[in-house]
C-alpha cells in the first residue's frame, strides 16, 4: 500500500469514527419533530460510509461519513431547538399558573377581608343590643262590655171589645264581653 493511499484509508476511518460518534449523540438527543428522520438518514450514510471503505472506494467513504456527520448535526441541532421551545412552553406555563396563583390569592384575601367586616358588624350589632336599654313594659288596654237581663213587660192594651188582651212580658239580654289587648313597643321604639 502506498502512503497516499493508506493516507485515504486513514482519512475514511476517522471520518467514519466522527460520523459515529454524531450519530450516537444525535440517538441521544431525542425524537421530536424531525429529529428521527435526520437520525434515520444519519444511520443510513453511516452505513454506505462502511460499505464503501469495504469495497476500497476511499474518497466515496469520506464523503458519506461526512454527509453521515452533516445530518447528525441537523438532528442534534433540531433537538436542542425543540428542548429550547419545550423549556420556554414551560417556563411560560409556569408564569401563567403563577399569576392564576396570585390572582387567586388576592381573590381569596378579598373574601377573607369582606368575612372579616360582616363579622366585625355582627359583634357591633351584639354589642349594641346588650348595651341598649330594655325595652318598656307592655302597655294593657282593656275594653269592657257589660251585658245585663232586663225584663221588660209591654204594657197592657184594652180594647174597648168584650175581650181583654195582654201581652206576655218579653226579656232583653244584654252582653258583657271583656277584651284585654297588650301592645309593646317595636323595634328601637
Amino acid at each position: 500500500m502506498t502512503p497516499a493511499i493508506a493516507g485515504k484509508g486513514d482519512r475514511a476511518q476517522a471520518a467514519i469514527a466522527e460520523a459515529r460518534g454524531k450519530v450516537d449523540a444525535a440517538n441521544r438527543a431525542g425524537t421530536t419533530g424531525q429529529v428521527p428522520a435526520l437520525q434515520a438518514r444519519a444511520q443510513a450514510a453511516l452505513r454506505t460510509a462502511e460499505e464503501d471503505v469495504a469495497r476500497g472506494d476511499k474518497e466515496q467513504a469520506i464523503a458519506d461519513a461526512n454527509h453521515a456527520s452533516e445530518l447528525a448535526d441537523m438532528a442534534i441541532g433540531e433537538s436542542n431547538k425543540a428542548r429550547v421551545e419545550n423549556e420556554r412552553a414551560r417556563h411560560a406555563d409556569a408564569m401563567a399558573a403563577t399569576a392564576a396563583a396570585q390572582q387567586d390569592a388576592v381573590a381569596a384575601n378579598a373574601r377573607a377581608d369582606a368575612a372579616e367586616q360582616s363579622a366585625a358588624q355582627a359583634n357591633a350589632q351584639v354589642e349594641a343590643m346588650r348595651n341598649a336599654p330594655p325595652p318598656p313594659a307592655p302597655v294593657t288596654t282593656t275594653v269592657t262590655t257589660e251585658e245585663h237581663a232586663v225584663h221588660a213587660t209591654a204594657p197592657r192594651v184594652v180594647h174597648h171589645v168584650v175581650r181583654k188582651t195582654t201581652t206576655p212580658s218579653r226579656t232583653v239580654a244584654e252582653k258583657k264581653t271583656t277584651t284585654t289587648v297588650t301592645t309593646s313597643p317595636g323595634p328601637g321604639g
